[in-house]
């Protein structure tokens, strides 16, 4: 299955994570027997869905630009999946953060955490590396009226300013 990611004209991430939503729901799917089944343990069920299932869904998730609809789509999607290998019905009561502590999972929160990872790798390369070089790719040019978009570098700064780090680039 190609697992590639989408490039949309008007740069936001919302194709690509609607894109990557939609395979992983089938991955699932796929893996609804087993989900069901009584044979296999709840720890065999949780490996296969974080090898198969959460990685397709997180597949270039780095580069994301990061909104809080789009952490609780995807958040969405994970708990309905984790309450369905449990057996959890709708009228059983257990909060998100009982669910994530049984299934040993974290929340959505990730994103945050492999997009630092991500940049902190591409920060070590050497100066004339693609990757460092697009980080600090400053286009030129009058921007349309109202507020700046947000982009990811946008983002990305806001949180290290919230963290009190500094970009040394």
């Amino acid at each position: 299955m190609f697992v590639g990611s989408v490039v949309s004209k008007t740069g936001g991430t919302e194709e690509d994570v609607k894109l990557k939503l939609g395979r992983a729901r089938v991955a699932f799917r796929m893996m609804d027997k087993v989900c069901t089944s009584n044979v296999y343990s709840r720890r065999t069920k949780l490996r296969l869905y974080n090898s198969n299932v959460k990685q397709l869904l997180l597949y270039g998730s780095e580069t994301w630009r990061s909104t809080k609809a789009l952490t609780n789509k995807i958040q969405l999607f994970i708990n309905r999946s984790l309450r369905r290998i449990l057996g959890i019905k709708w009228y059983d009561k257990m909060s998100n953060v009982e669910l994530w502590k049984a299934t040993d999972q974290e929340s959505a929160e990730v994103l945050l955490k492999r997009r630092w990872t991500w940049l902190g790798h591409t920060l070590r390369k050497p100066r004339d590396s693609i990757a460092r070089r697009a980080l600090q790719c400053n286009p030129q040019g009058q921007g349309n009226r109202g507020r700046p978009k947000n982009t990811w570098r946008r983002g990305v700064e806001q949180e290290m300013k919230e963290a009190s780090i500094t970009w040394v680039h």
